[in-house]
This record gives C-alpha cells, structure tokens and sequence, in this order.
C-alpha cells in the first residue's frame, strides 16, 4: 500500500510539471458568402498536425495543447457543410474513393507572452493546407492567425487556441468552398410539388426576412 501511494504521488507530481489546455472550438457557422456546391466528399487530413502539442519557455511550466484534431475537424465541418455532401476527418481505416477531396492540414500552436497587442497571453496557428483530388493538387496555401491577447498563461490558452484555429477553419472554408467543381453532378428533373396551407411562427419571419434582404436568390427558395 506504501508503494501504491509513492507512485500516485509521483504521477501527480508529473502531471503538475505542465499546464494541459484543451482546445476549445467555438459554434462555428458556415462563411457569411455563396459556397460552391461540390460533388465529392471531402476527407480532412490531420497526419501533419500533432493532435497533442506541447512547449516549454524559459520562464514558464511547459503548456501542452491537446484535442487538435477534434477542434479542427469539428471548425471545418461546420464551415464547409454546405459546399460538399459529406465533410469527415480521415482516420487510417477510411479509404479514399475516386473522386473525393482530400484536404491535408499542418499546423502548429504555439503560445504568445504579452505584447503591445494586449495584457495578456495569446495563442497562434500557424502553417499550410492543400487541397488534393484524385493525386492533384487543386490549391493550397500557408496561413497563420492570432488569438487576442487577454488570456492568462495555462489551461485558459486552450480556449485562445480555439480562437485562433476558427478563425484558420472559416479562411479554409472561404477558399475552398468557393473553388469551381470541375465534375458537375448532373441534375435529374423532379417532378413538382404542390404546397399550400403553410403555416408556422417561422414563415411569417422567413418572409419578413426575404422582404428586407439583398440576397434574391435565397429570398426566392424561401418563398416557394
């Protein structure tokens, strides 16, 4: 029982040794802009981005920044729902068809000490995307993006991670939601529909909404 107890001990002196801060991702919604539809389902990629990333400074406990890839994949699948039929991340069992997209990601979080931006500490994401299709490379870039600089150094770092890596997942879905598709899905005629008798507290706001808005497309698929 003695020995038990040293070893516990250890294992929370260990754990102490270092601040854990998980990424936080935010309710992201797609980008405020018309998105391409595509025909292909889009894999992300996170092989190139440590899912456990950790830093030491030398004044500081080392931080370690951990649930990466959840954070990411859950960003992109909110921004990027829209422009393709199905957005998963790619685990090694998952084969990828003929045809699909394959976004490959790799990214880096590191920390931020106060600056002339603010008081506090920041969080950074910096590196490059590319988006693959059948071997071929469709775009690509490299992108970095800054959190606010008011967080204090630790496990509150997680959420100014989250910040940071929305803020790379909405300029991802910008870009790549709006790249043309090469390989259309032709359209099969439907028949028509007949509706009437709509009712509901939201069609009275859907249509008070079309009345005020610039967007005449939307405002008619609203009002059919």
């Amino acid at each position: 029982m003695k020995h038990a107890g040293v070893v516990a001990a250890g294992l929370a002196l260990a754990c102490s040794h270092h601040h854990h801060a998980p990424v936080q991702s935010a309710d992201l919604a797609p980008p405020p802009i018309a998105l391409v539809p595509h025909s292909g389902r889009l894999w992300v990629e996170l092989e190139g981005t440590p899912d456990r990333q950790c830093e030491r400074t030398a004044t500081e406990r080392a931080l370690c920044f951990a649930d990466v890839h959840e954070a990411l994949g859950s960003a992109l699948a909110r921004t990027l729902w829209p422009s393709f039929p199905v957005v998963s991340v790619k685990g090694k069992g998952d084969n990828v068809q003929p045809g699909d997209y394959l976004l490959h990601l790799r990214l880096r979080i590191d920390s931020r000490p106060p600056d002339a931006t603010g008081p506090g500490h920041a969080a950074r994401v910096s590196g490059s995307w590319q988006l693959v299709r059948d071997g071929l490379p469709l775009a690509g870039e490299s992108v970095a993006a800054r959190s606010r600089g008011d967080y204090a150094y630790g496990r509150a770092l997680g959420s100014a991670a989250g910040e940071a890596v929305d803020a790379v997942s909405l300029h991802i879905a910008e870009v790549v939601g709006t790249l043309p598709e090469l390989r259309p899905v032709a359209q099969r005629p439907l028949p028509p529909v007949a509706a009437r008798q709509r009712t509901g507290a939201l069609i009275q706001v859907s249509r008070t909404s079309c009345q005020s808005s610039d967007d005449a497309r939307r405002c008619s698929m609203a009002s059919r």
